[in-house]
């Protein structure tokens, strides 16, 4: 009977297609706290790199623009930022711009590559597999996720077989003809040893070869995978998880990094103000739902406690974004730093759908509520404070 019992346990591990996560050698604080500084200093060249590439896309342009833009986390959401690019991409009055650097968070980072493609067919692709999402490619529930400790609780497997496929070989030869020309690709992870955000440049991580393809691979999934949820990866030894931990967008640069730019521009000989354009599509609203409360409820009072900690840093960090540009704009002589913000409703976190890991008909709404505003005459939306809850549009 026990010899029955583990073979159904042996097969059922084999059909899910999930393993155990564990450390192939022992890690500890004083490793850890070595591994910190070579972080910071990759943090470092990740952003001279970025400032570098920038220079050159300014140079390359000669319009005296540069545009950025940044997606951000959201899971099934996203279905919104799809349908915004889409709809963003079709205006005769108003297009798209070539973006010259592209950053995406979680669900963003899945839709990175495409939106800095930005073509038709690049956009067609990625809007695709976000509708087929529910039925083909969103991860199902791992009913063994107790004995098999793979730190999460979902099987990840056909997404991962998702990713494979899209980010082919074929995609790849596209994206490096645009980071042959100086255009960027960045996305990011949480080191959940070191307790800090890692930015990667795919531009350098999407090599030639199949295993910096694998390497992308394992990056774009670890950068999506919800914690708790989604299993993590090991990372170049490190336990990774969802870049969103850290923040739902990444802007990459600060007001010093702008003054560094401003620098280089001059170094360079480009010649009076150029003006930085950074759009930012939120994947998600940005306030927690509206929920009653069990007041005599100590779990419901910290489960709340959490989610609101969560929701209540979006707001704030799209008002630093806005705050950061007209710090820019009035104090770096040779910037002009302006900022842009597409979010959906707020007030469609209640709605059927909405609380889903997954839902096929809410994502296909989400998508045409994207198109729509993008194509309609007030795209862009500005930004409240925690402190207020935002109206139905």
């Amino acid at each position: 009977m026990r010899t029955a019992v583990a073979v159904a346990i042996a097969a059922a591990f084999a059909l899910t297609g999930c393993a155990a996560i564990a450390r192939s050698t022992p890690m500890s604080v004083p490793q850890l706290q070595a591994d910190g500084a070579v972080a910071t200093s990759a943090h470092a060249t990740v952003r001279d790199s970025v400032l570098t590439r920038l220079v050159r896309r300014a140079v390359t342009r000669g319009d005296r623009t540069l545009d950025l833009l940044l997606l951000s986390g959201g899971g099934q959401h996203g279905a919104y930022g799809v349908g915004y690019l889409r709809g963003w991409a079709s205006r005769a009055d108003a297009p798209m711009p070539r973006f010259d650097l592209v950053s995406g968070i979680s669900t963003g980072a899945l839709q990175a590559p495409f939106a800095l493609l930005g073509t038709p067919a690049a956009l067609d692709t990625i809007a695709a597999l976000y509708r087929a999402a529910a039925d083909r490619i969103a991860p199902t529930f791992d009913w063994w996720f107790w004995i098999r400790r793979t730190g999460g609780v979902v099987n990840t497997s056909r997404y991962e077989r998702s990713l494979r496929s899209t980010v082919s070989p074929a995609l790849r030869a596209q994206l490096q003809s645009e980071f042959a020309q100086g255009r960027q690709l960045l996305t990011a992870t949480t080191d959940m040893d070191l307790g800090i955000g890692r930015v990667w440049d795919l531009g350098t991580e999407l090599g030639d070869d199949d295993a910096a393809l694998a390497r992308t691979h394992a990056l774009l999934y670890t950068a999506t995978a919800i914690p708790g949820i989604f299993p993590p990866r090991l990372i170049d030894g490190h336990v990774h998880s969802d870049g969103g931990i850290i923040a739902n967008v990444l802007p990459i640069l600060e007001l010093d990094d702008y003054r560094d730019l401003a620098v280089r521009l001059r170094a360079a000989g480009v010649d009076g103000t150029v003006r930085v354009r950074l759009f930012v599509i939120m994947n998600v609203w940005t306030h927690v739902a509206p929920r009653v409360v069990k007041p005599a409820s100590r779990g419901a009072i910290s489960a709340r406690s959490t989610e609101i900690l969560f929701w209540a840093a979006q707001p704030h960090a799209l008002r630093r974004l806005q705050e950061l540009a007209r710090a820019v704009s009035a104090d770096v002589p040779g910037l002009d730093l302006e900022v842009r913000i597409a979010q959906p409703a707020g007030a469609l976190a209640t709605e059927p759908g909405a609380d889903k890991l997954f839902d096929k008909a809410w994502m296909q709404r989400l998508e045409q509520i994207g198109y729509e505003q993008a194509r309609g005459p007030a795209p862009w939306d500005s930004t409240l404070s925690s402190y207020v809850r935002p109206p139905a549009r």
